[in-house]
């Protein structure tokens, strides 16, 4: 559990210090200095943008050369939450981790079974929303048009001017988030995240299952208490819950090596974030490397939709 802990903090870590790299990337352009380079890892948090520009690229093999990054993230996070099931959630998300410190410091408490259901008709209802405008709605000429509009162009800087700049309904809806998650443990994450519904549809198709035998179970209820999601672990023959984030934390505090196991071997508990860690940077390195990671919108066009930011819209 610690161990995955570092790797989550490490990933929060790396995505505040894109952020400020991002921020003064933006300061340059305003200034007209034109030599800078965008970091490429601010688009991770482009998911819908990245969810369409993987569309045009399997019906047309044309790569997204406005955010590339956000297409070689989007696809390597597919990639991990298959492998290690939906361990993006578990392992590499900044808004997860936080939820979970903040679940850690909080009441614990779970959400009545039926109330959950109802919460959780929001979380699946915006995943179906976007799912079909963007995978069945749309077609591949919409998409283009999306991908290449000044709006597109500037979705990074539209998603810092929400954090920085958040509204007040943002404000009460941020504080509502927090309120409730130190109530109800990972409450955003369990009821309300759509991108999390993404996950957890590609992790379905995941060989990384945990099986719980239950001839050495002695019912301690450990695995439970500490699943960040809730999930009955003791109940279960197979966790394959669509909340299971695939963190190993049931594994790592096991009364016994034959109680819980992944795939129905002794898969060490601790090794797991190292291995999520790995394969993500080396993903990573790859997408640097072969080209598909800085964005070719020239930066002098970024700074002319910049300086009309606040006139882009949907």
């Amino acid at each position: 559990m610690r161990n995955r802990r570092i790797v989550q903090l490490i990933f929060f870590v790396s995505s505040i210090y894109l952020g400020f790299m991002f921020v003064r990337f933006l300061n340059a352009v305003k200034s007209g200095n034109f030599d800078v380079t965008k970091p490429g890892g601010v688009e991770a948090f482009l998911p819908i943008s990245a969810l369409a520009a993987l569309k045009r690229f399997i019906a047309t093999g044309n790569y997204d050369w406005v955010h590339p990054a956000g297409l070689s993230l989007f696809i390597i996070f597919i990639v991990i939450s298959f492998l290690f099931r939906r361990s993006f959630c578990g392992y590499v998300c900044p808004v997860g981790f936080v939820s979970e410190l903040v679940s850690l410091i909080g009441r614990g408490k779970r959400v009545n079974r039926y109330v959950g259901y109802v919460l959780s008709v929001l979380k699946y209802g915006l995943f179906a929303f976007f799912a079909y405008i963007i995978l069945f709605s749309m077609p591949v000429s919409a998409i283009e048009g999306f991908l290449n509009s000044p709006y597109n162009k500037l979705a990074d800087a539209k998603m810092l001017e929400f954090f920085v700049s958040p509204g007040v309904s943002t404000m009460v809806f941020v504080v509502a988030m927090i309120t409730f998650t130190l109530i109800f443990k990972g409450f955003w994450c369990k009821f309300l995240c759509p991108y999390g519904v993404f996950h957890s549809v590609i992790a379905a198709f995941s060989p990384f299952v945990i099986k719980r035998n239950a001839d050495a179970c002695v019912n301690c209820m450990k695995c439970t208490e500490a699943c960040p999601m809730s999930i009955q672990v003791h109940e279960s023959k197979l966790v394959l819950n669509p909340d299971c984030i695939g963190c190993h934390d049931c594994v790592a505090v096991r009364q016994n090596e034959k109680c819980l196991q992944t795939c129905g071997k002794d898969i060490k508990a601790k090794y797991l974030p190292f291995a999520v860690f790995g394969i993500t940077v080396v993903l990573i390195a790859a997408a640097i490397a072969f080209g598909l990671w800085q964005s070719r919108v020239p930066s002098s066009e970024y700074a002319f939709w910049l300086s009309k930011l606040e006139q882009l819209s949907h």
